[in-house]
C-alpha cells in the first residue's frame, strides 16, 4: 500500500533575487552589525560585490549618522538580521 504525503513537497530552488551570495548568508536589505576598526554600528545592506580575490565587499547605508564607513567586508560583519520575505 503507497503512502500519500499530506504536506506540501519543498521548493526546490529559493525565488530569483532572493539567493544568498555571502558565506554568511548575507543579501541586500539586511541588517548587519559591523566592526569596524573596532568600531561596532549596525547598517543595511544597500549592495554587494565580489573582489577579483573571491571575497565580498558589502555597500553600507549605517543606521546612526554619525558613522562614515560606507563599505565592509564580509569579514568586517559581527550578526546578520535577515529581512523577512
Amino acid at each position: 500500500m503507497e503512502q500519500t504525503s499530506l504536506l506540501p513537497a519543498p521548493p526546490t530552488r529559493r525565488p530569483v533575487g532572493t539567493q544568498r551570495l555571502t558565506s554568511k548568508g548575507i543579501a541586500k536589505g539586511d541588517i548587519v552589525e559591523v566592526d569596524r576598526k573596532g568600531r561596532r554600528f549596525h547598517a543595511v545592506v544597500t549592495g554587494i560585490e565580489q573582489r577579483e580575490s573571491g571575497r565580498f565587499e558589502l555597500a553600507l547605508r549605517p543606521l546612526d549618522s554619525r558613522i562614515s564607513y560606507r563599505r565592509a567586508t564580509v569579514r568586517d560583519v559581527v550578526t546578520v538580521y535577515r529581512r523577512a520575505r
